[in-house]
């Protein structure tokens, strides 16, 4: 593993830009999907307590092609995953202080999907930048050469017949391996790759049944009941994979199988003294579920805690301070800002929602991350970025202000919130816009 890809803390006490003013933070990268800890928590601090009326100062702002992708952030450098519709995939790489385009990397790739855009965070090592667009095309891109070492495409090693929503896992280094999600019935729930040739490593134990696909879920570490592993969904399993070999530790059946083209998306929350309670999140009407895992003596046992009615389709929950925080919109209560749904706050105790905001604010599937003790929010429908005291007694919003401006009467701005060396980078489908959150000294 690189340094990149565990977490780094660079304490300053005194950074300087441009303008010559002092600045205070301590802060990290942000080198791939949801962080790096991939649970949508940043370790930065010395951030602002609160935001003028017009927000944070705005440091810049560029035009982007249409796209659901994260940003990874490394070395200074912003890695965007963009596409120009129906032709080719890009990577741009942009300066964090300034704004400066630096390089970009472009494929052709042509053909169209539902939804259309990116879909997968940019996974950034010391030497690569790993990629995958829509239509499955994989590449290691050269950090040096600005080339691609290799590539390859998901859809031709695994055919899936069913592309409809296209290709959205985002490719996760650990442990030297480079981790890739095929989708298609009867595949492997992931493999691992050589990241420096592409050749496969292994192929998960662990498969997709006959009557089920999934193409956007990404697998993530997480260390549960003692033990740690691979994390991955598919739309009824969690599974629990071992990192060298592919071998099962464990697999337990979470939801009912239904029909229709249901995405998996959240990664699995962690949470207990012992790491062994796992909170489950989807969309489709499915809820959320608390397992706790028992590991004795090698065998694993499964009770569940509790199930609720409330999931969240796209981000996953957010852990503070021993509640869980969670966006619960989902195509039932999505359209027409029902009040179903919202943010809310969950005891992970008994599932009791502590609050729930439904329609003030709704959010849509707006992301959430948690920075500096603050909970940040990006409203899918309105482009509103809010700052949000994470109080499990109400909802205490800072501050809110208009970040993008929406697209008619739906943005859909589903896009993670990165926050890394203490600025924050979010993206619509018209837009990319970085805003400094550091507190002057």
């Amino acid at each position: 593993m690189t340094n990149h890809q565990s977490r780094r803390f660079i304490v300053s006490a005194c950074l300087t830009v441009s303008l010559g003013t002092a600045l205070n933070a301590a802060s990290e990268d942000w080198p791939q999907h949801l962080g790096p800890t991939q649970d949508a928590v940043s370790a930065e601090t010395g951030l602002l307590d609160d935001w003028p009326d017009a927000g944070p100062p705005e440091l810049w702002r560029h035009d982007v092609g249409v796209g659901f992708a994260g940003t990874a952030i490394v070395d200074g450098k912003v890695f965007l995953h963009d596409r120009e519709h129906g032709v080719a995939d890009i990577l741009r790489v942009i300066d964090l202080d300034t704004g400066k385009a630096l390089w970009q990397f472009k494929h052709e790739s042509p053909g169209r999907v539902n939804y259309p855009g990116t879909r997968s965070t940019p996974c950034v090592t010391d030497t690569h930048v790993y990629l995958s667009g829509n239509l499955g095309d994989i590449h290691a891109i050269n950090r040096k050469t600005k080339k691609a070492d290799w590539s390859m495409n998901m859809w031709e090693a695994y055919p899936d017949d069913i592309q409809v929503f296209g290709y959205g896992p985002s490719p996760m280094i650990v442990d030297d391996l480079l981790l890739l999600t095929p989708t298609a019935p009867e595949d492997p729930v992931v493999i691992a790759v050589d990241p420096k040739t592409g050749k496969e490593v292994w192929q998960s134990e662990a498969k997709l049944t006959a009557d089920q696909n999934q193409t956007h879920h990404t697998p993530v570490v997480r260390t549960i009941a003692g033990v740690r592993g691979i994390s991955c969904r598919d739309r009824t399993h969690v599974y629990h994979i071992e990192i060298k070999t592919g071998k099962t530790i464990w697999s337990h059946k979470v939801y009912e199988f239904k029909d229709g083209p249901h995405v998996t998306i959240p990664p699995v929350t962690v949470i207990g003294r012992k790491q062994q309670y796992v909170f489950v999140t989807n969309g489709y009407e499915n809820g959320s579920v608390l397992l706790e895992v028992k590991a004795v003596g090698g065998a694993v046992t499964f009770v569940e805690r509790y199930r609720i009615p409330e999931g969240g389709q796209v981000h996953p929950a957010i852990y503070h301070d021993k509640h869980l925080y969670l966006n619960i919109n989902e195509n039932v209560n999505l359209r027409g800002r029902n009040k179903q749904g919202g943010l809310a706050c969950i005891d992970p105790n008994n599932g009791e929602l502590k609050w729930h905001t439904k329609n003030e604010p709704n959010l849509n599937r707006g992301a959430t991350t948690l920075a500096d003790g603050k909970l940040y929010a990006f409203d899918g429908d309105t482009g509103e970025l809010l700052l949000i005291n994470p109080s499990p007694e109400k909802f205490e919003l800072i501050a809110k202000f208009e970040s993008l401006k929406p697209q008619g009467n739906k943005n859909n701005a589903w896009s993670p919130i990165v926050i890394s060396e203490g600025r924050l980078i979010i993206r619509d489908h018209r837009q990319i816009v970085c805003y400094d959150l550091r507190k002057k000294k």
